[in-house]
């Protein structure tokens, strides 16, 4: 089976990172890699070699450990076909539907999921009967999504929200790129501040929170434009709400100066 070891940095922008293995096949994939001692240190303890890292987009907090991590273990760097010249150390492209490592019929596949940049990958573990999570790296984050001033574009992002995220089984694992979580929880209880955002979540370590996508589809107001009292709350602030998207575009205009 494949197994999955988050990683939270503690970096300035609350990163994380994550470690993808089996200790059948030895080998281990990290995804978004920051601090490249500490993601060494990992895999000495667990006693596996490090066959490739997978990048989600291009920004330098995701890549941040590329190139020392190559150096130090000979491991091959993967990102999106958008990405070349803009990725340290980029080996190797991947497009939708590639598979990147696969262990007893669980696999690692790409999506493509362009909204945060247009070289965004999310990377979805499966095996035969159902999705059992996703690596959204700054798609999809705890009670929120990602900015899309620093190269993306937010209708692009509604798009891949509903045409791919809001697609995944209830009972998915959410792995995002960062903590995010409490500024996000603020802000959708702003927005709409007659929902019970404060519910119970699983706190598996310190700064390290882990939530399905069915919770999410429940607390994060990206997921709930049909929400009246989300509708009547933008209105209030001034919004022009048409539709679905309106509210979408909305949310992530007033997030962007929250």
């Amino acid at each position: 089976m494949i197994e999955v070891l988050p990683i939270f940095t503690n970096s300035p922008l609350r990163n994380f990172t994550y470690l993808i293995f089996s200790h059948r096949t030895g080998e281990v994939y990290c995804v978004d890699p920051y601090n490249a001692p500490l993601i060494i240190n990992q895999i000495k303890k667990l006693g596996l070699k490090l066959k490739g890292i997978l990048n989600t987009h291009e920004h330098g907090d995701h890549t941040e450990g590329n190139l020392e991590l190559k150096a130090e273990t000979n491991c091959l760097v993967y990102g999106h076909k958008l990405a070349k010249g803009k990725i340290p150390g980029l080996d190797k492209t991947l497009e939708e539907g590639d598979v990147c490592f696969s262990v007893e019929g669980e696999t690692i596949e790409v999506w493509d999921t362009p909204g945060h940049t247009f070289s965004h990958l999310s990377f979805v573990h499966k095996n035969p009967k159902t999705i059992l999570g996703i690596f959204s790296g700054d798609t999809l984050f705890n009670v929120g999504v990602g900015n899309c001033f620093r190269g993306g574009d937010p209708n692009v992002l509604y798009d891949t929200i509903q045409t791919k995220y809001a697609s995944l089984p209830d009972s998915c694992i959410l792995y995002p790129g960062h903590d995010y979580l409490e500024n996000n929880l603020a802000f959708a209880t702003h927005v709409e501040p007659n929902h019970e955002f404060r519910e119970s979540f699983q706190k598996t370590r310190k700064d390290q929170f882990i939530a399905t996508i069915g919770w999410e589809k429940k607390i994060s107001p990206f997921f709930r434009p049909d929400s009246d009292s989300l509708k009547s709350r933008l209105t209030e602030l001034g919004e022009t709400i048409t539709d679905n998207r309106s509210i979408f575009l909305a949310l992530r205009k007033l997030r962007d100066h929250w």
